[in-house]
């Protein structure tokens, strides 16, 4: 689906690790915020980043990074949910 990253035997893509990038960081972030008790924030912003990752109410021109989102889901919810769990330890 995308070019494997330089110098890897493995199957990984570029498109996969910017997913999982993508979904670390907003992790940690919504983990952090409801940690310093913004609940009703942490859980719209992961509502909103599981609506991305799903395709779902996006229509139209979308940026780059909610593109790379939708083409590697599953990579990017798992991060997504490992990253909420480190910012909610930080």
């Amino acid at each position: 689906m995308g070019k494997p990253v330089v110098g890897s035997k493995n199957n990984i893509t570029y498109t996969e690790v910017h997913a999982g990038i993508l979904g670390i960081v907003i992790g940690v972030l919504a983990g952090y915020v409801s940690e310093l008790g913004f609940h009703s924030m942490a859980v719209g912003v992961a509502i909103v980043f599981i609506m991305i990752s799903l395709g779902v109410g996006i229509r139209g021109d979308v940026p780059i990074a909610q593109r790379t989102i939708r083409r590697e889901p599953w990579y990017a919810l798992t991060a997504f949910l490992l990253g909420g769990a480190i910012g909610t330890l930080i």
